[in-house]
């Protein structure tokens, strides 16, 4: 029993420091304040990075929201939710 103990504890902790199998996320309901923006080149796609999560957008929203602003996605539909400072 403390093997198995010993292995999963060991495994978890692997996992924490392993890189994921990418940092984009397109699917779900997505609420959060957006932290930077910027054209992929690789991916030929707009992207707005949200708690660190980056996201595909389309590229008439990423000329309309700005780093600061309160955005949701709902569906796959963005909107801005609240403009910075305001």
């Amino acid at each position: 029993m403390p093997k198995v103990l010993l292995v999963v504890v060991l495994a978890v902790a692997v996992a924490q420091f392993a890189p994921s199998c990418g940092g984009e996320r397109t699917g779900g309901d997505v609420v959060g304040w957006i932290d930077a923006k910027y054209y992929h080149g690789g991916r030929q796609s707009f992207v707005v990075v949200i708690n660190n999560v980056e996201y595909n957008v389309p590229d008439d929203f990423y000329y309309l929201a700005e780093v600061g602003d309160l955005v949701k996605s709902e569906g796959g539909l963005w909107s801005i939710v609240r403009k910075r400072g305001k």
